[in-house]
């Protein structure tokens, strides 16, 4: 029979397992999402477009509201997109504690993340950010941000139909597809939705990499309205 200490001993790492099973659930789905709407890429465009598919999944999963000029963004969404977008990329490590069924981000971490999705033109204000069925609670004392491991369900998935550059900015036609649109055809795989609605995605280069400066409606391509 275990002791009280040993059931202690073990209650912390079973903890973080239990955590992490609950992250990597989450970022499995928006994975599986964004793949199954990408094709092979055979081609160097190919693999650009699918780069910036990817980058785009946690900005568009909860359908951030359209801005002309990053300026004009809504702060909260954009802080939530890139505690999305840390979850997805380090959701393998175990560097993070854990408290009370909430995992703590270094503010920091958030920071360069938000920097790298939407660069330094305009600065992050920490704030605590609420979102439907969670709360990303930002602890300036500390400098974490506490977030709840919750199932959470994207609103959309991007898939990139076309990608034109130009000087130093380069602009993505992104559709829109249903999170829970999704259907499985009879050989297992996964059959996307008609796109809900199209937007012109407008990224900017900076020290050699590219960040998320506009984000606008658009009409489908030609090639898709026909």
């Amino acid at each position: 029979m275990s002791t009280p200490k040993q059931n202690k001993k073990w209650a912390k790492p079973l903890g973080f397992l239990v955590i992490l099973l609950a992250i990597v659930g989450i970022v499995f789905i928006i994975l599986t999402i964004v793949r199954s709407v990408t094709d092979k890429a055979h081609d160097k465009k190919d693999k650009e477009m699918l780069k910036y598919q990817t980058m785009l999944a946690p900005v568009v999963m909860n359908d951030i509201d359209d801005f002309d000029d990053i300026t004009k963004a809504n702060m909260s969404q954009l802080i939530e997109a890139s505690v999305w977008s840390i979850i997805k990329n380090d959701v393998a490590t175990d560097e993070y504690q854990t408290e009370d069924g909430m995992i703590l981000f270094p503010a920091d971490k958030i920071e360069a993340e938000y920097t790298r999705l939407f660069g330094s033109e305009r600065a992050i204000e920490h704030q605590t950010v609420a979102s439907i069925g969670f709360e990303f609670q930002y602890d300036g004392e500390r400098g974490v941000y506490k977030a709840p491991i919750t199932g959470v369900d994207p609103t959309y998935t991007p898939k990139v139909l076309d990608m034109s550059e130009k000087s130093n900015t380069i602009i993505l036609t992104v559709a829109y597809l249903s999170g829970t649109g999704w259907t499985q055809a009879d050989n297992g795989d996964m059959v996307a939705p008609t796109p809900s609605k199209y937007v012109r995605v407008t990224l900017r280069q900076k020290d050699k990499a590219y960040y998320i400066s506009a984000i606008q409606p658009t009409s489908a391509p030609e090639t898709m309205s026909k």
